[in-house]
C-alpha cells in the first residue's frame, strides 16, 4: 500500500536535513583529501598527487552541487533571508576575481577588473549572497572560455543601482541554448572547459537570487568572440546615508 505523499513542507524539510547529513561525510572527503595532497599522511608520488587532487576537485564539486541545490530551494521556498550590511564593493569585486583567479590556474586566461569611478566606497546589501551570484557568472565564463580574457566590469547609477558586467572572450552561446540558460538544470549542448559543478544550477540560481534582491539579470550579448552578462542590484548607497 502506497504511503500518504509528502506536503511540499515536509519535502522541503526532507532536503534540507539531506543537504546537511550529506556536508558532513564531503567534508571528511575534502578533508583528508586535502591533508593527503599537503604530504600529512608522507610525501606522494606524482601520480599519487594526480589522484588526490583529482579526489579533492570531485569532492568540492559535490558540494557545490549541494550548496546550489539548497540554495535554489531555498529560495524557491521564500526561505532565504536577506541579511544586508555595509559592504566595500570595490574590495569584494577583487576578492571575487582573485578566487576564480587562483582556482583556475589550469587555464591560461587573462582576468581584469575595471571599477567606474561613480561606485560609491560602500555599499548596503548582502554581500555573501552577491557573491554567489557574481561566482556563477565569473565561473560560467571560464568554463566556457578555451583561452583570452575575462573581464569584470562595475558601473553605479543613482537610479538603477550597482551594475556589474562579466564579459569573456569564449565561443558564446547558441541560439539554441541561449532562451534556456536560465533555466534549472539546464546544461546546454556545448561541453565546459574545465570541471564545474555540472548540475545546470549556476545560472538558475544566481537569477533565483537576483529577482529576490529585485534586481535584474540577463544575456546582454553574446556572438562567436564571447559573451557579456549583465547585473543590475538595487542597492543602498552607503556614502549617502553617512553625508
Amino acid at each position: 500500500m502506497a504511503g500518504t505523499p509528502l506536503s511540499s513542507a515536509d519535502l522541503l524539510a526532507l532536503l534540507r536535513q539531506m543537504g546537511h547529513d550529506i556536508r558532513a561525510p564531503i567534508g571528511a572527503v575534502i578533508a583528508t583529501s586535502d591533508m593527503l595532497v599537503e604530504g600529512t599522511y608522507d610525501p606522494l608520488t606524482e601520480k599519487q598527487m594526480r589522484a588526490a587532487n583529482r579526489l579533492s576537485r570531485s569532492s568540492r564539486r559535490t558540494l557545490a552541487i549541494i550548496d546550489d541545490f539548497m540554495t535554489y530551494v531555498k529560495v524557491e521556498a521564500a526561505e532565504i533571508v536577506l541579511t544586508p550590511k555595509p559592504f566595500n564593493p570595490r574590495a569584494s569585486l577583487q576578492e571575487w576575481l582573485t578566487q576564480v583567479e587562483q582556482n583556475s590556474r589550469e587555464k591560461d586566461l587573462n582576468y581584469e577588473l575595471v571599477i567606474d569611478s561613480s561606485v560609491p566606497r560602500q555599499l548596503v546589501g548582502d554581500s555573501n549572497l552577491i557573491s554567489r551570484i557574481v561566482f556563477a557568472l565569473l565561473w560560467n565564463a571560464v568554463a566556457f572560455t578555451p583561452q583570452g580574457t575575462i573581464r569584470l566590469e562595475s558601473t553605479w547609477s543613482s537610479e538603477k543601482g550597482w551594475g556589474i558586467r562579466v564579459k569573456d572572450t569564449g565561443t558564446g552561446i547558441s541560439l539554441e541554448d541561449s532562451p534556456h540558460i536560465f533555466e534549472p538544470f539546464y546544461r546546454g549542448t556545448a561541453r565546459p572547459q574545465v570541471p564545474t559543478a555540472g548540475a545546470g544550477l549556476g545560472l538558475a540560481v544566481a537569477l533565483a537570487l537576483v529577482k529576490f534582491m529585485h534586481g535584474q539579470l540577463s544575456l546582454e550579448e553574446t556572438n562567436g568572440q564571447g559573451s557579456i552578462f549583465y547585473l543590475c542590484l538595487p542597492l543602498e548607497n552607503s556614502d549617502l546615508m553617512l553625508s
